[in-house]
């Protein structure tokens, strides 16, 4: 499970054991099909299987990390790849299946994925795959070098179960009218942040209580807080309160025919051909086009156009332009054009054979994530995906001679950039910034391009980070016996072994002030030629950015939320920098609604974090400052916070130093958990609504417990209830750990202790002030606060004289310290997210909030950041065309350049030029 952590926060539980359940067929292992498959065995389904008869060239190490020298000749692309590939995931069984594809081996598959494929076989194929009950998923993929395309046909009747994979919105009702339609308002604390077409469910209504629990409805937003449902004329009159809530409701999609869709790439409803480039529309248009004249001409010749053949070219375009005759005739059904653009048709056939990095790498993260789709989750691409990157191009044009072919791993990149540019990109000077997920995915495409491989260049990669097994899921470079090893150094270490001219230095420190007298000074950074970023949070990028600003350095940067990803391109002079334009900050949540008015789990999960700091971190600190100056450690307490806050943290001092006297037995805690128990989610709930009684009204008339203000109830301790009996065993063996008491996972032993104990004692309200809101000025707390902190004070004082007294030697009292906890939210055995689990639900339960599974508890409280290795490449692919650009900085116009957004999950594809 901590292998999949990061991509589960993406994916969830439920596709993840669907994902697990596929076999995966994939045949072409030129560059995009290598790529394509490393992401999906990273993902972890049941099975993959290679397929590619074709034996290694040289060329094919530009574009298959997989492959060496070794193999050039002597080895099949997938035999070659096989041990590679199969090293990426233990629980994925990789093999190899040789000789022509057969429909047995197919049908046997989930999903079939074709890369390079004649339009024989893809035409077969997919009519095979389409005839099976159930139809087996078909994805094909083509790769031409500035050029490439993808097509998904996952039958005539697909269910889509979830079409973005966001968290299902919610929002609190603050009226609904009686009207044809019915208007919903929510409540204007925060926006509904629903869309037009969302589907949602309502519940809580008083008033119109036919709406609750009935079928979901589908909207129609008027306002940020307000939309529309349908006809509530004959429904009854709303009253109060209410929650509405987004509901995920199944899809079916129709999927056309890969025979249908070569004259009218649109041909299944609703399909439509995606724009990725912003200042290309109408391109995709000519691409279809441009690829059925490539595949003809394959057809007819037995291969396609040879690299910078002007003879095959000349042929590709006048099939071009007699296929767009063809389908102009055929009228509305067909797609056609009004003039068929040569230029277009012209650099998809000179450069048909080549395989380059950025391309591969881009089609290889896509395609993958479509395979994932096949699961239900996340709506698939319909039905085609064209995009060109020609504008990487040179201006003016290589000549014939600097593009003439040696027989070299980078012949590809020649065919179409010329020796020279090739020689450019390898005395390349770069800053890779991290060597995470981005960082090791950007290593590899410099070894793949030659980018740093020539006498003179050269990339450093820093990163102060240890593998984890986390890691693993996503940063293809590791390997379960390097979790504890430096990322950079085993990042650089395994990418020299993909290419070996690769220079690259692998570093462990910090970029920041503390480093710029060395290694990363001036005269550092006044050498470099482009930095790429491959970091995690805003101030790091903050600062590199800054010292691009300040050095006149290009920077890349980018970064991936789940199946989200970004690209920016940062160029002296010509575009914004990194720091002109940010995010807004994060939403913080009120004090107050964390502290006595939750009303959504994330506010259960983030008290509850802060729960567990206060009685395992702070707590023990605060004890072990006691034991070392109990006079100081009093008189700091006094000084800080209110009398209620004095009374919390003195009271828990003298507790622990009670039970840490002598050899405190596990009963204790179990004791110390039940009293805890107690006080969170019986007494501080009952004195709540002792304060504010159920009926309570504002000043202003209005019911106190409404809207956000949800109005909770005391939970009692009950032994028969699992959830109790978690927080019991999460919080007894964590103050346990904190006393040195061995801890105890017997769980009937807990129930026998938990119904014998007697912790006395019953609830008795007391006068208390409470704040509102976070504008409120009250001082929170009851009137004896004072009296009961001065107390309390006063016996721990005489605690510590008589520990004074005992002359206790600096070793015993090294011996009587409590061992506070550092939070740690990886290791599922440590009770540390179980307590947070236990507690945030309990609350949650207290407010009548929907509960949260174990999960997505541990992404919230542990701040994970959803991350799949689909998105990575995807993205990674992008800005290594941009790499490109920036290596002939001097002959480009900004115009040349792409920022991009993506979303995978829409699929959702945005590029435009830097601002």
């Amino acid at each position: 499970m901590d292998l999949y952590s990061r991509q589960i926060g993406t994916f969830g539980i439920e596709m993840m054991g669907k994902l697990v359940q596929m076999k995966v067929l994939i045949s072409g292992l030129r560059g995009a099909g290598a790529e394509a498959a490393k992401n999906l065995i990273l993902a972890g389904p049941q099975a993959v299987v290679l397929h590619d008869d074709a034996k290694v060239e040289a060329r094919d190490l530009g574009a298959n990390f997989c492959l060496s020298d070794a193999d050039v000749g002597r080895r099949t692309r997938a035999e070659a790849s096989l041990a590679h590939l199969a090293q990426l995931n233990p629980y994925v069984a990789v093999s190899v299946h040789q000789g022509p594809l057969t429909e047995e081996l197919v049908a046997s598959c989930s999903v079939a994925v074709v890369f390079d494929a004649t339009q024989a076989d893809l035409l077969r194929w997919n009519e095979f795959c389409r005839a099976r009950t159930p139809a087996v998923g078909f994805i094909a993929a083509d790769s031409w070098g500035l050029a490439g395309r993808v097509f998904v046909d996952f039958g005539d009747s697909f269910m889509c179960y979830d079409k973005d994979g966001e968290e299902a919105k919610s929002a609190i009702v603050a009226g609904i009218t009686q009207e044809d339609p019915g208007t919903v308002y929510t409540h204007n604390d925060r926006r509904h942040g629903f869309q037009d077409g969302d589907w949602v469910t309502f519940r809580e209504l008083q008033g119109m209580t036919e709406l609750n629990g009935a079928a979901p409805m589908q909207i129609k937003v008027t306002g940020p807080y307000s939309f529309t449902i349908g006809d509530t004329t004959k429904l009854s009159t709303y009253v109060r309160e209410g929650v509405v809530s987004q509901a995920k409701v199944p899809q079916t999609l129709t999927f056309a025919p890969y025979r249908s869709c070569c004259s009218n790439p649109c041909a299944a409803e609703g399909a439509e051909l995606v724009v990725p480039d912003l200042s290309k529309f109408g391109r995709p248009e000519q691409l279809h086009i441009a690829s059925q004249a490539i595949l003809q001409y394959r057809e007819k010749h037995g291969s396609l156009p040879q690299p910078n053949d002007e003879t095959a070219v000349t042929a590709c375009v006048r099939l071009a332009k007699d296929f767009n005759r063809a389908r102009h005739a055929e009228g509305d059904r067909s797609l056609s054009v009004e003039a068929v653009d040569e230029d277009v048709v012209r650099k998809v056939a000179l450069f048909a054979t080549c395989a380059i990095c950025p391309m591969t790498a881009f089609l290889g993260g896509v395609i993958a994530q479509e395979v994932v789709k096949f699961t239900g989750k996340y709506t698939p691409l319909r039905q085609f995906l064209y995009l060109d990157m020609f504008e990487l191009l040179p201006s003016p044009a290589p000549s014939i001679a600097d593009r003439r072919l040696t027989g070299g791993r980078y012949d590809d990149q020649v065919a179409i950039f010329g020796a020279d540019f090739q020689r450019r990109l390898g005395e390349l000077k770069l800053f890779l910034v991290g060597a995470g997920a981005l960082g090791c995915e950007y290593l590899k495409c410099f070894a793949m391009l030659g980018a740093c491989c020539g006498p003179g260049g050269k990339v450093v990669v820093t990163d102060m980070d240890r593998i984890e097994v986390s890691n693993l899921n996503r940063q293809f470079l590791f390997r379960q016996r390097d979790v504890g090893h430096s990322k950079s150094t085993t990042a650089a270490e395994a990418v020299r072994r993909m290419n070996s001219a690769l220079k690259v230095e692998a570093l462990e420190q910090r970029v920041g002030p503390e480093t710029e007298d060395g290694p990363f000074d001036d005269l550092f950074w006044s050498g470099l030629d482009c930095v790429v970023n491959a970091l995690d949070n805003v101030q790091a990028r903050m600062y590199v950015d800054s010292r691009c600003v300040w050095f006149c350095k290009p920077l890349l940067e980018s970064g991936t939320l789940g199946t989200k990803a970004n690209a920016q391109v940062v160029l002296p002079h010509l575009t914004q920098s990194y720091g002109d334009s940010q995010d807004p900050p994060e939403e913080s949540i009120p004090l107050c609604t964390l502290k006595h008015f939750p009303n959504a789990i994330e506010h259960t999960i983030e008290w509850s974090r802060d729960l567990f700091e206060q009685l395992f971190a702070e707590g023990p600190k605060e004890v072990n400052s006691f034991l070392d100056d109990p006079g100081a450690l009093l008189q700091k307490v006094k000084a800080e916070g209110s009398a209620t806050s004095q009374l919390s943290r003195l009271g828990a001092i003298k507790r622990a130093l009670l039970e840490r006297e002598g050899d405190a037995p596990f009963d204790a805690c179990v004791r110390w958990a039940l009293l805890e128990f107690r006080e969170k989610f019986h007494d501080s709930i009952a004195q709540l609504l002792h304060t504010f009684p159920l009926d309570h009204r504002t000043s202003e008339g209005e019911i106190f417990w409404s809207g956000p203000k949800r109005p909770p109830a005391p939970i009692v301790f009950d032994v028969g209830e699992e959830l109790h009996l978690d927080f019991l065993e999460a919080g007894a063996n964590l103050y346990a750990a904190s006393l040195g008491v061995p801890p105890s996972r017997d769980r009937a032993r807990l129930k026998r202790l938990a119904a014998a104990l007697d912790i006395g004692g019953s609830f008795k309200p007391k006068a208390m002030k409470i704040k509102i809101d976070d504008k409120d000025t009250t001082q929170e707390g009851a009137d004896d606060d004072d009296q009961l902190a001065d107390k309390l004070s006063d016996e721990l004082a005489a605690i510590g004289n008589r520990l004074c007294a005992g002359g206790s030697s600096s070793s015993t009292a090294a011996a009587t310290k409590l061992t506070p906890a550092t939070f740690e939210k990886d290791d599922d055995t440590n009770f540390h997210i179980a307590f947070v689990a236990a507690a945030a639900n309990l609350r949650a339960r207290n407010y009548k909030i929907p509960e949260a599974d174990f999960h997505k508890v541990k992404m919230i409280a542990g701040k994970i950041i959803p991350a799949i290795a689909t998105t990575t490449a995807m993205v990674t692919g992008l800005v290594s065309a941009e790499l490109i650009k920036v290596a002939s900085l001097n002959t480009r116009k900004v115009e040349d350049f792409k920022n991009a957004f993506v979303n995978l999950a829409l699929p959702l594809w945005v590029m435009s030029e830097p601002l």
